[in-house]
């Protein structure tokens, strides 16, 4: 697999953590929540599963 988009897919995946983890800190710092945000706190929990599944995927491909 080739070094430069590997390096550029993982920068992608810190970054988009790095926003969830934004989020977290603003959704949490709040008592009550709107059902919206509520959903949205879920969507973005399901994409930090699918963004730890994809890194896993990376590390393997790269060991072989």
């Amino acid at each position: 697999m080739d070094p430069a988009y590997l390096s550029s897919r993982v920068n992608a995946l810190q970054r988009e953590l790095l926003e969830i983890a934004e989020h977290n800190r603003q959704y949490f710092a709040k008592r009550s929540h709107s059902p919206t945000a509520t959903a949205q706190h879920k969507e973005l929990r399901e994409r930090v599963y699918q963004i730890r599944a994809e890194l896993y995927a990376l590390m393997e491909r790269t060991a072989a």
